[in-house]
């Protein structure tokens, strides 16, 4: 019989109330967008199974659409909000061309963001969506550190992972990122594990993401992976002395694989003027700009590295026209200068409705009105928001997938909690939980 995690997750919850079909193309969807199979089989690529697969893909999503019955979460609407802005806007750009891809690409990942909300009905199908999504970040995981196995130390100082998936995945920082958002959610499934066999494998995978963002050289994935264990040590008030054991062995496996060149290296975040430091405070100042000269709707998606030789002042001149193409290297700066003051209540929006729900599900832990799992994968969703929001400090990622899945898995979560609060038959209150046993096994 198998027993893998993968299986024993699977059947785990009661029974689906949708079609597994749907929930198999799914995670079909997520091996495409984090694997880019058709790159690894380049037969694949050839026959542009990608083109046929996204084709089928969007049907089956349309139709979850046309049979769901709820409205349409906040989040969805502001979303939706931000794709009609996105592409309202791009005939005002200089580089219209680029504008519109950046739209066209917010379109797409929001059929994977729909998809989540609308075929993820149920615990069991939750968990074998995280279960194959973070199986994904253990591959990418294990590759990063056979890539970094395989290269040597350059003159900066430090070696690479090397190109590990998507194309959201091609840069060391941008692997760093995907791990400590997975980081959480692998968390969730060892603690919900039910046999040694499959907490062993959870725990190597957690192991190996460790691992590999030390091997990514990222000072930026550092910072967020340090806000995350702070957060995680702050916030676990009733199991404070577990989080901190957690913690305890995570810094042993970091200690004992981080090569000296690694923490040489970390200790350059001090250094903000200099290096790759100083280069992305001309950028944030150039994207400073390019928002004051279009506070309201921006510059268009994608055309801050258009507008860089106009704005980045601090560069001599004979070389800013070599600062075309550069990237403003931030979350909060590239939404800030592309898409101006309507972006940011749009995102911003989304982001605050997210952790008014997940602080909601808590409570309703706390009263014991939906259960202990959903609770502690509500917790584990505030971690990934923490590395996303951390280290998304430091990179463009508004065209990644990661704030979008996010929140879609933040409504997922918290319909099921309110599910759950209406239940009839009410789950144990947290105190009563504390006294049979770890809320992880509820």
């Amino acid at each position: 019989m198998n027993t893998s995690p993968f299986s024993r997750i699977a059947t785990q919850g009661r029974v689906s109330a949708t079609s597994r079909l749907p929930l198999t193309f799914l995670c079909l969807h997520l091996i495409f967008e984090y694997l880019r199979i058709h790159d690894i089989v380049p037969i694949l690529g050839k026959i542009k199974i990608q083109t046929v697969f996204l084709a089928l893909f969007v049907l089956v999503v349309a139709r979850q659409l046309g049979t769901a019955k709820e409205r349409l979460a906040p989040q969805s609407r502001l979303l939706l909000g931000f794709l009609v802005l996105a592409f309202v806007t791009f005939p005002l750009a200089t580089n219209w061309y680029y504008a519109f891809y950046f739209a066209y690409s917010i379109a797409l990942t929001l059929v994977g963001y729909f998809a989540i909300v609308y075929i993820l009905g149920s615990e069991r199908d939750l968990r074998t969506f995280l279960a194959w999504l973070v199986g994904i970040h253990i591959y990418l995981a294990t590759t990063g550190i056979r890539g970094y196995s395989a290269s040597q130390f350059d003159e900066r100082g430090y070696a690479s992972t090397g190109v590990v998936g998507g194309y959201f995945l091609g840069d060391e920082n941008d692997v760093a990122l995907a791990l400590n958002i997975a980081l959480p959610l692998a968390m969730y499934l060892f603690r919900q594990a039910r046999t040694t066999w499959s907490r062993v494998c959870w725990g190597a995978g957690i192991a190996a993401m460790l691992i590999t963002i030390v091997f990514t050289f990222s000072r930026g994935g550092f910072v967020g992976l340090v806000a995350m264990a702070l957060y995680w040590a702050l916030s676990s008030s009733r199991k404070r002395s577990e989080a901190i054991g957690a913690l305890a062995v995570a810094a042993i496996v970091v200690i004992a694989v981080a090569p000296p060149e690694y923490w040489a290296r970390i200790e350059t975040i001090t250094a903000t003027e200099e290096g790759t430091a100083g280069l992305r405070q001309d950028a944030w100042a150039a994207a400073r700009r390019m928002f004051m000269d279009s506070p309201i709707w921006g510059v268009g998606g994608h055309n801050t590295g258009v507008l860089m030789p106009t704005y980045a002042y601090e560069v001599p001149v004979d070389r800013r026209m070599n600062q075309w193409g550069r990237a403003s290297h931030s979350l909060y700066y590239q939404l800030l200068a592309e898409f101006g003051l309507l972006g940011v209540l749009l995102i911003g929006g989304v982001l605050v409705l997210n952790f008014l729900d997940l602080r909601q599900i808590r409570a309703l832990g706390r009263k014991g009105r939906c259960s202990g799992s959903i609770e502690q994968l509500a917790h584990c969703l505030r971690l990934s928001w923490v590395g996303l929001l951390i280290s998304g400090t430091f990179l463009s990622v508004l065209t990644y997938p990661h704030l979008y899945y996010l929140t879609a898995l933040t409504v997922v979560v918290h319909k099921l909690a309110l599910e759950e609060s209406m239940s009839p038959t009410p789950e144990p209150s947290a105190a009563k939980r504390r006294a049979i046993g770890p809320w992880s096994k509820t």
